[in-house]
């Protein structure tokens, strides 16, 4: 299920992540560790996913953004005049959701490359 983050210009609300959630968690964080050019990197009990300099994903670790069952992910804006994204969330009701999942940040992930490199 795929849900916009309610908090617009507000600090996101980190809610507390149960053992399911972090154990899917860990399973999305391992493929995308596995994708060329990204990296990792711990942010507020998060793991922020970027491609390059641009961030596009982030999983919970022992916290999540907004909902328990949520990861995060960024598309950019469409057009050049305008920095920056919109989160959205995407929640992950049980392990089925798994590959939806990546199909999401495989396009969130295709975005951060940026106008030059389409893939």
């Amino acid at each position: 299920m795929v849900t916009s983050g309610a908090n617009k210009g507000k600090r996101p609300r980190l809610v507390p992540l149960s053992e399911e959630m972090r154990h899917r968690s860990a399973l999305l964080a391992q493929e995308l560790s596995r994708w060329p050019g990204v990296s990792m990197r711990p942010m507020f009990g998060l793991h922020a996913f970027y491609r390059g300099t641009v961030v596009f994903a982030m999983l919970p670790d022992k916290r999540a953004l907004e909902s328990a069952k949520a990861i995060a992910y960024k598309l950019p804006y469409e057009t050049q005049s305008e920095e920056g994204g919109k989160w959205q969330l995407f929640e992950l009701e049980n392990d089925r959701d798994i590959d939806r999942a990546l199909v999401t940040l495989d396009k969130a992930y295709k975005k951060a490359a940026g106008p030059a490199r389409k893939e």
